[in-house]
């Protein structure tokens, strides 16, 4: 796998509740076995998720456990300061985690295309399709 993939929060919570199609499931799984790479606004939104969802709360920590989770430093929060300017219907925590993955040149794997296919420069690679 040359590629390095920024895990998207949709992707994880898709992914663990066994909603992803076959293709993408595989490429998730090996992403998740390798080297799970996330935001820390993704290990937020998974722990505030798991409140919700119980009987998932011991794999969420367990991946976030393994993930290297990515802090907001000066590089994101500058590219995520210009993301919000120029495209204003991008909420907050989808500008950081497109932010995070321009920054640090990762492919960011999410479900949710319309909040991130309009950003340019922005590599990603859907799941949803």
């Amino acid at each position: 796998m040359g590629k390095a993939y920024l895990i998207d929060t949709s992707a994880y919570s898709k992914y663990l509740s066994g909603l992803l199609l076959p293709d993408k499931l595989d490429l998730m799984a090996e992403t998740v076995e390798m080297n799970p790479i996330i935001s820390v606004i993704t290990r937020i939104e998974l722990l505030s998720w798991v409140a919700v969802v119980k009987e998932v709360e011991a794999s969420v920590r367990e991946f976030i456990t393994v993930s290297s989770v990515l802090s907001l430093d000066e590089p994101v929060i500058l590219q995520t300061i210009r993301l919000r300017r120029q495209y204003r219907s991008v909420k907050l925590p989808d500008a950081i985690i497109a932010a995070t993955a321009l920054v640090y040149d990762f492919t960011l794997l999410p479900t949710n295309d319309s909040d991130f296919q309009k950003i340019d420069g922005l590599n990603y690679q859907s799941l949803s399709k």
